[in-house]
């Protein structure tokens, strides 16, 4: 094998140039020049890569003459497979034939990836965030984009000052050891941000939008005050959008002045902010292929002429808009927005432009990620059906209604569209969930003067046999209370759209001072839709309640004692967005139940219960409830005690006792003993208030501050009382623990401040 006279182009030095240069470059080879007639191609210098892997990417094939601008597009496409350290080629006269003969030097393989000075982070979390892996073949850009990662890495961990290298270290010609070097150096907690030239909006507002946030008292435990780099970029965007919101359309946030202070764990922020004028709308118009009139586009929007301007109400009118076309078939509809400002006026119009595309319907609908909730369970919830003409409203209530199941991860509900091949009016459906654990084990224990010590277990299956259906079991325990109750529900009974359920209960009470009950029974029930998320229940119950110890000569046993028959109905509203995490929606429940049926306690009873969810602002929760409930005597006989209602405790009003609420009477027990006792009313109600937030997102810790107000007693003799008080939250594998402290406002019988530790939401 002789290689002779024309040794043709290219040392590393050379392709090290072409590389180099943009692909357009050509001219940079100069004219175009016939080399050789290709009679044969070879490769050498491959150990680990196949032959075939190079010949396959090559345009230079055997019968063809080469020139130099085949040459070099040759080898920038060896270059690229990334296997190699240098490539020449050369012409090789091999038994009176010319040969194009590429030389390869490889790169070495990976033995063993290190990681030196990382003790903030588990090799394991490492190894995650790199591509390089062991065993591959070196790759010095992968490598560059691993330290990249690395370093990303602990700048959220708030790390901002940790350093990232890396080292080759040769094993022999073929192996290296690639070691990345840390410095993780301590964490940088935000010291001060401060804000200039904000006029419209106080500091605190502003940082109030902000992820990154000032250290603070529990900056330990919720990581607030960590500085993270791509947090802090994604803050100004935030800043920006706000003022926008708020008619700001000008507004500039300059490039923050970051300064580390001289022992390097504090750092101090400067945002300059130009704010420009507010602008208000003058006018709104309506172009393009506009399908309705004037004045049905202006009822769907929200903004009108003379508004202050606002970037998110913009965004929400585009998007009913474009539901507008969608609802109509047209699937692929686009609204653009174009804003002119009215020259030398602190004023913008609006153009809204229609692009409506061709009339889809719905094609296939899939189901993915659902490992365990069957199929079915999705689909009955959708508004959409295979075949349909296309709607938005109905796809966007469709998502909705299956986020509202509860059994997947919040935000991992995606309905993915796209148009099968060669037909591009169809829109298969492609929904992607996440499941979430829908067993519930909640425990709670606590005490207070009015129980003592209490135990609550329960175990609950939200979506039994992955069919939807909902299995619990509930137990208590304490020295004065137990209870017991195994209830099932079939929300699609036989996959018709009736629901249906029951209930096995036993209740030993003797939470009252003077007497102690126990009550056995069971309920039956059955739903039906009436409305979109609203339902009818017909619920019949059946309960036989017998007291096991009285001291309150007062107290008639024989009204207290004997069954009771009972038929209810209620219509119940869920609009929340999750059931067991909501932020936003509401709850409406209102029943009346009638009890005497074939047995001698007679009474009627009607409740009330609202409950709203909203998102004030980023995270930051308002939950609201108000319960109401009364007792109507429909017999001479009186209603009993046991049947009466009182407040107080972790589920109502948390600054008292469990029946600290309600109409006290001074009673001399048998034993001669003279005390208060709650006589309880006919009529009960109370509202509650909170704000929640998460406190260490990651671990699954809000903190919550509330207030209380609640009666109970009777309708002329109605005093509220009221509390307030503060609690955490930890959304644990096993539930939801609460620990909560409250502290009442009219305490007339100096019961003092509460502690309540449970575990489940209150509402």
């Amino acid at each position: 094998m002789v290689t002779i006279k024309n040794c043709l182009l290219l040392i590393l030095s050379l392709m090290s140039f072409f590389l180099t240069q943009p692909a357009w470059a050509i001219d940079d080879l100069g004219p175009r020049k016939n080399l050789f007639k290709i009679d044969g191609i070879d490769v050498e210098g491959l150990k680990k890569v196949e032959k075939e892997a190079i010949l396959e990417k090559v345009g230079s094939r055997v019968g063809m003459t080469l020139d130099n601008y085949l040459l070099k597009r040759d080898i920038e496409k060896i270059y690229a497979l990334k296997y190699f350290d240098s490539v020449e080629a050369h012409r090789e006269k091999r038994s009176g034939k010319d040969f194009l003969v590429f030389k390869v030097l490889e790169k070495p393989i990976i033995t063993q990836i290190k990681f030196q000075g990382n003790g903030e982070i588990d090799v394991d979390d490492l190894r995650s965030a790199v591509k390089s892996k062991e065993y591959a073949i070196l790759d010095i850009n992968t490598i560059q984009s691993d330290v990249a990662a690395i370093q990303k890495q602990y700048e959220e961990k708030g790390f901002y000052l940790a350093k990232v290298n890396y080292k080759i270290v040769k094993k022999n010609k073929e192996n290296v050891d690639l070691i990345f070097d840390i410095k993780e150096y301590d964490k940088v907690l935000v010291k001060k941000v401060i804000f200039l030239g904000n006029k419209a909006f106080a500091d605190a507002e502003l940082k109030g939008i902000m992820e990154t946030q000032e250290e603070g008292l529990f900056s330990f435990m919720s990581g607030s005050g960590n500085f993270k780099e791509f947090s802090f970029q994604t803050d100004i965007e935030r800043i920006k959008y706000f003022y926008k919101t708020k008619g700001y359309l000008q507004v500039n946030v300059g490039t923050p002045d970051i300064t580390v202070s001289e022992d390097k764990k504090w750092v101090f922020i400067t945002l300059k902010i130009t704010e420009g004028p507010q602008f208000s709308i003058n006018n709104i118009y309506y172009q393009g292929e506009v399908l309705f009139t004037e004045s049905e586009l202006n009822d769907r929007i929200n903004l009108e002429t003379g508004d202050i301007y606002s970037e998110e109400v913009l965004r929400q009118d585009i998007q009913a808009l474009t539901e507008m076309y969608q609802d109509e078939g047209y699937a692929f509809a686009n609204v653009l927005r174009t804003l002119n400002v009215v020259p030398g006026e602190n004023k913008v119009d609006i153009e809204f432009s229609f692009e409506k595309g061709k009339i889809a319907h719905f094609g296939r609908i899939t189901v993915k990620g659902n490992t365990k909730t069957r199929d079915k369970v999705v689909r009955r919830e959708l508004f959409i059906r295979e075949g349909m003409k296309f709607s938005g409203s109905s796809l966007r209530k469709s998502k909705e209604a299956v986020n509202r199941l509860g059994f997947f991860e919040p935000n991992s509900v995606v309905f993915n569209t796209v148009s099968p091949k060669g037909k591009d009016d169809v829109l298969d459906v492609e929904i992607q969930v996440k499941e979430r654990n829908t067993g519930q084990i909640s425990l709670g224990a606590g005490y207070s003067t009015a129980t003592g010590g209490f135990l609550q277990a329960s175990i609950a299956q939200n979506n039994f046999r992955g069919l939807g259906q909902n299995l619990s079991f509930s137990l208590s325990i304490s020295d004065i209370q137990q209870t017991f109750n195994l209830g099932f529900t079939e929300p699609y009974l036989f996959d018709s759209r009736w629901t249906a359920g029951g209930d096995i209960f036993s209740t030993e009470n003797a939470n009252a001072q003077e007497f102690t009950f126990k009550r056995t029974g069971f309920n039956l029930r059955v739903g039906y839709p009436i409305f979109d998320f609203t339902r009818l229940f017909l619920t019949y119950k059946y309960e036989d309640t017998q007291i096991s110890r009285s001291t309150d000569p007062s107290l008639d046993v024989n009204i207290e004692n004997g069954e009771a028959s009972s038929v209810r109905v209620s219509l119940i509203s869920d609009l929340r967005n999750n059931a067991f995490e909501p932020s936003a929606g509401y709850f409406l429940s209102i029943a009346t139940e009638y009890t005497g049926l074939g047995y001698e306690k007679k009474w009627w009873k009607n409740e009330f219960d609202a409950r709203y969810y909203k998102k004030v602002w980023g995270d930051l929760v308002l939950r609201t409830r108000l319960f109401a409930n009364s007792l109507a005597k429909i017999d001479p006989r009186p209603i009993p005690r046991s049947e009466k209602f009182a407040l107080g405790g972790p589920r109502n009003l948390r600054g008292y006792d469990i029946l600290g609420v309600g109409p006290f009477q001074q009673v001399t027990l048998d034993g001669g003993q003279t005390i208060q006792i709650n006589q309880r009313g006919l009529f009960s109600t109370f509202a509650t208030v909170e704000f929640e937030h998460p406190l260490a997102r990651e671990a699954g810790l809000k903190w919550v501050v509330f207030a209380d107000a609640g009666h109970a007693g009777g309708y002329d003799d109605f005093k509220l009382y009221r509390d307030y008080g503060f609690g955490f939250r930890w959304f644990s594998p096993i539930g939801v623990l609460r620990f909560e402290f409250g502290y009442p406002l009219d305490d007339d019988r100096n019961q003092g401040s509460q502690f309540h530790f449970d575990i489940g939401q209150l509402f």
